[in-house]
């Protein structure tokens, strides 16, 4: 029939014809070139978008995780009359909350019915299965990463004030709240409330690193009111943030 179309062969898709006003086709060794050259390119651009994505997770995770804190919190002042002494330290005055026994252990308790909970490790997080053994390193550990040949006089000096650090303590001698989002809330010391407290955004799932889904938070006074806010020592991996630059990435001051 006059109008029938012809087919064509695989071999005569791939082939050139100059001649009879076809027009020319990719050869199979170009395809196969274009397509090596697209995938070296998505190996290297791949890692680029998903460490991108991962930090806008992570900021993501640190937002929420801060605003049930803070809302916890200023709930739990409320609660115990608007005031209380203890508090990490005072923005305005630097100077450190009394943490009278007493009103640690009503912000405690008053604190422990404001935040959704699933556990509380009141005698180590390993030992009550709220933390992973190994979870974390210390920040004498980092230190050390970055100076084999420090002395115990140096680490010492540059830990100086840093309150709970090693490994050891995080993992073993503090209280850890663990909340109904995962996230993991560690004391800086045992049967303590968290006003000085390092936060873990997304719980056991990792990477637990130091400036990545690891950081440090303080209850602090400012004035006459109370926030949470990053503080204590600065404690980051390689290719981490602090928290404070966290939270000012997430919240703009």
């Amino acid at each position: 029939m006059k109008n029938e179309k012809k087919a064509f062969t695989l071999a005569e898709v791939f082939s050139v014809h100059p001649k009879g006003g076809r027009k020319q086709a990719f050869t199979l060794a170009e395809v196969l070139i274009t397509l090596g050259i697209i995938g070296v390119v998505a190996a290297m651009t791949l890692p680029v978008l998903i460490n991108k994505f991962q930090k806008q997770v992570f900021k993501s995770q640190y937002k929420k995780v801060y605003v049930t804190l803070a809302n916890a919190y200023q709930k739990t002042v409320f609660d115990l009359g608007g005031e209380t002494t203890c508090y990490h330290y005072d923005l305005r005055t630097d100077k450190q909350g009394e943490r009278l026994k007493a009103d640690c252990n009503d912000l405690k308790e008053a604190l422990e019915k404001n935040l959704k909970l699933l556990k509380v490790c009141n005698t180590g997080g390993v030992e009550n299965g709220c933390l992973k053994p190994n979870q974390y390193v210390g920040l004498d550990d980092i230190i050390k990463s970055k100076n084999p040949d420090i002395t115990d006089e140096e680490l010492a000096q540059q830990t100086k004030g840093c309150g709970v650090i090693t490994k050891n303590q995080l993992l073993n001698v503090s209280t850890v709240y663990v909340l109904a989002s995962g996230s993991t809330i560690i004391s800086h010391t045992l049967n303590s409330p968290p006003v000085a407290a390092v936060i873990d955004i997304n719980g056991q799932k990792g990477p637990n690193k130091w400036g990545y889904d690891v950081f440090r938070l303080g209850f602090l006074k400012d004035g006459t009111s109370y926030k949470m806010y990053p503080s204590g020592c600065s404690i980051v991996e390689e290719g981490g943030i602090s928290s404070l630059k966290m939270y000012k990435q997430v919240f703009g001051n």
